[in-house]
């Protein structure tokens, strides 16, 4: 049995300890929170069999957890992180990863000395629609890619940490992380930021930014838009010489569509299982590369959490 820690009881932690229900090898071991009350509530919700801790460094120091899931708040994730590789504990992190690459670097650094597994947790990277764009892509069916399109936006107007910056909030760290690894995964990440432009909330977090991602020779570009302030359709599409990927949903893929040159259709596929199923891919990607001795996981490596750190530090100097 593979059991898994959380720390952070909020709704991320929900969903995956749901996803995980009735998964045969996977067990939601322990759970962490500051204020064991919460802990409780949440455990008796969504995984009933879980110890419960009070505080996050008493979960870190268990026995017998092979993983450690980080779902707190964004300027919590680096510290968190650090507490259970220093224990040698395996980590899957929320994104975005941390707050800046300065502690993206920190992590890798702190990981590798002691042979740590660490993975963002970038799920869309897990679900097989998106290893079906990358197979169409490098089959050549598109042709060389020029042009990525994307938006993905929410109404979270309600959500208060949102407008804090002292917990990260904004709509880029929430959701921009997203559309920047959509682009980095079909052009590569040789990728440069060329234009950021932001509303900002009054109390200095961004509402919704767009900006354009480019190669270093500009044969490709990338178009992406994210906000907090409107429930968008959060389709995107890949562009190639001669044909194009549609994407319903990219951050959970719902339909891809592969198109000729004259928009005709050429083939589709359709997602599979619950709506939640790319944590599940998640989760069991990581325990496979866990079992085989990896401290990172081929789908999420770290170059490309590096990468996307980098472009978060450029997009919002320039906002």
């Amino acid at each position: 049995m593979f059991n898994i820690g959380i720390i952070g009881c909020g709704t991320m932690s929900a969903r995956m300890a749901d996803a995980l229900k009735g998964n045969p090898d996977i067990c939601i071991a322990g759970v962490a929170s500051r204020d064991r009350n919460k802990g409780k509530k949440f455990a008796k919700a969504h995984c009933p069999d879980a110890k419960v801790y009070t505080g996050y460094e008493k979960l870190a120091a268990a026995k017998d957890i092979d993983l450690i899931y980080i779902a707190t708040p964004n300027t919590c994730h680096y510290e968190n992180a650090i507490t259970c590789i220093k224990e040698h504990k395996n980590v899957l992190i929320e994104k975005p990863f941390a707050m800046s690459n300065a502690e993206t670097d920190s992590i890798f650094t702190e990981a590798k000395n002691r042979g740590i597994f660490v993975c963002e947790g970038m799920w869309p990277n897990f679900m097989p629609l998106h290893k079906k764009i990358g197979e169409w892509i490098a089959d050549g069916k598109i042709g060389a890619v020029k042009y990525i399109s994307a938006n993905l936006g929410y109404d979270l107007t309600e959500v208060k940490r949102l407008y804090d910056p002292v917990l990260g909030g904004g709509a880029y760290l929430d959701l921009g992380v997203y559309t920047t690894n959509l682009a980095l995964s079909f052009m590569g990440d040789n990728l440069n930021v060329t234009r950021v432009f932001a509303r900002r909330l009054s109390t200095g977090c961004d509402r919704d930014t767009t900006y354009i991602l480019e190669t270093e020779g500009g044969e490709a570009m990338a178009n992406l838009y994210v906000t907090m302030d409107a429930n968008t359709d959060k389709n995107g599409a890949v562009v190639g010489e001669k044909g194009k990927i549609v994407i319903t949903n990219i951050n959970n893929y719902r339909r891809i569509e592969l198109l000729d040159g004259n928009d005709e259709l050429i083939e589709a596929a359709d997602a599979e299982g619950e709506f939640y199923a790319g944590l599940v891919y998640e989760m069991e990607a990581c325990k496979k590369a866990i079992e085989k001795g990896r401290i990172q996981c081929p789908e999420m490596p770290w170059q490309r959490t590096s990468k996307i750190a980098q472009i978060n530090d450029t997009v919002r100097s320039m906002m």
